[in-house]
């Protein structure tokens, strides 16, 4: 079993400034360009109703996107399942994105509208860059069905390859929606939750979690998880020096935490610190569903060193498996996604 010890009790629970300050004191998020791949699923469509407040809020302009494959058949946008000339099914694509734009009045011009051949992630990705997109909001389900982030799915692999942020939302956020809760510029993220390990990487993600939550007067909930491996030790001084080195880390852990709290300029949001010990992944999901978070802020990668999201990391556990919607940040460039060539 994994060891779970939550000391927050231990530490201050909630720190805030008393001195607020005005929202122009406040350091601004500036988002630009939003992107919304749309595969005519009602997660999809979801996606969008939930972008809307978030394009409001910002004052950005929406992008919508949808990718197809030449020799797909376009079962989703005729009424008979054939394949269509590229050229067709480009015509058709714009006019059905037009549509989903009508559906919840919105008015795109022509040039928010792509229609794009080749597979979903590159073009999506590639896209990104060549608009300069500021956010990308995706859907975890699809036409797939499955309940959660799928191994190699389009959203995986766009969090992994996008350059910008990318804001992953799942099924129940729909649903929100549909109640009203995310439309008609009523979207609000009142407690954000933000997973620390100190280093430069999710410091990035910490960064844009406050210009984030400027932008909504939410509450910040600093997490940091000290994760131990378990080990077969021939002698006995193994039971005896492991709980000793967990005090010591999770001492070290919360003086860091204490520290990185006094020292940071909050301008005004209201701060709690929360450290727990085991799985990092299963500790955040379980923080945010416990805590009634609405949303959770990281970043790529954290002391790994890696230059991606990997199989088995903590940002993508969290991203499969947490219940509220998840906002990964790139803390690297990110290397080009080259489309592959089909034959003609």
């Amino acid at each position: 079993m994994t060891s779970k010890t939550n000391l927050a009790k231990k530490s201050k629970p909630q720190i805030s400034r008393r001195d607020r300050v005005s929202k122009q004191d406040r350091q601004a998020l500036q988002i630009h360009n939003v992107l919304v791949p749309v595969d005519f699923s009602a997660p999809s469509l979801g996606a969008v109703e939930f972008a809307l407040p978030l394009v409001k809020r910002f004052g950005a302009h929406l992008h919508l996107v949808h990718v197809f494959a030449r020799d797909y058949p376009i079962t989703a946008l005729v009424a008979m399942p054939f394949v269509l000339p590229e050229l067709e099914i480009n015509k058709s694509v714009h006019r059905h994105l037009k549509d989903v734009a009508k559906k919840y009045s919105i008015e795109l011009p022509r040039e928010n509208i792509h229609a794009l051949e080749g597979r979903p992630f590159q073009e999506i990705c590639r896209l990104a860059r060549d608009i300069s997109i500021d956010l990308i909001i995706i859907a975890t389900r699809g036409n797939t069905g499955f309940k959660h982030l799928t191994l190699g799915s389009t959203a995986e692999r766009v969090v992994r390859y996008s350059p910008c942020p990318v804001l992953v939302m799942r099924g129940r956020d729909r649903e929100k929606a549909g109640r009203g809760k995310f439309s008609r510029g009523a979207l609000g993220f009142r407690k954000i939750l933000v997973p620390i390990d100190f280093s430069e990487c999710s410091m990035r993600g910490l960064t844009y979690a406050q210009s984030f939550a400027n932008q909504f007067n939410s509450r910040l909930v600093l997490l940091n998880s000290v994760h131990f491996q378990y080990y077969v030790a021939s002698d006995e001084y193994a039971r005896y020096d492991l709980p000793r080195l967990m005090q010591q880390v999770e001492k070290a852990a919360r003086e860091q935490m204490r520290d990185l709290v006094e020292k940071t300029n909050w301008g005004g949001l209201e701060v709690e610190m929360s450290l727990q010990a085991g799985h990092p992944g299963q500790q955040i999901c379980e923080r945010a569903k416990d805590s009634g978070v609405d949303l959770i802020v990281t970043s790529t990668h954290g002391t790994t060193g890696l230059k991606h999201v990997l199989l088995g990391s903590t940002a993508e556990y969290v991203v499969r498996h947490a219940q509220s919607p998840v906002l990964v940040v790139p803390s690297h460039e990110r290397p080009t996604v080259n489309p592959i060539k089909t034959q003609t």
